[in-house]
């Protein structure tokens, strides 16, 4: 009887390992086939953006850096795409030129004032300097 009970187990056993087998090679044909096979594509490209401000004395840009990914399914766009932002860069540039062609003509309007009530505490050209000199630090 224990013989007969060790050779039941032993083909059960076989059979088990058979079936197994079996399932496990079902499973690679389905996921090789399905892998193939895809109906959907994530797109993804690089993204770039620049935005901001341009005036006469000064340029304020945020430059976005990132990528953006859409989905597609079956070759169609599917839902809206996504950018995703990885940095961005805060530009501030003063325009030096403008500043003092402004501060000339700021210099040639004082002057040709008529009124005695007119009183400069200093020099325009020097504090046109100054507006320089303590914005530079700041860009730093």
């Amino acid at each position: 009887m224990k013989d007969k009970e060790i050779d039941f187990q032993k083909e059960r056993n076989l059979i088990l390992d058979q079936i197994r087998s079996e399932k496990q090679d079902e499973f690679d044909k389905g996921y090789a086939s399905g892998s193939r096979e895809s109906d959907f594509v994530i797109h993804v490209e690089a993204y770039k953006n620049t935005d901001g401000k341009k005036s006469y004395f000064q340029q304020n840009q945020v430059m976005e850096i990132g990528y953006i990914y859409r989905l597609f399914v079956k070759g169609v766009p599917s839902l809206d795409p996504h950018i995703q932002i990885v940095e961005r860069i805060k530009l501030s540039e003063l325009n030096e030129h403008n500043v003092n062609s402004a501060i000339s003509k700021l210099d040639t309007v004082i002057s040709k004032i008529p009124s005695p009530h007119l009183k400069l505490a200093g020099n325009i050209k020097d504090f046109g300097n100054e507006i320089l000199k303590t914005i530079k630090p700041k860009r730093k």
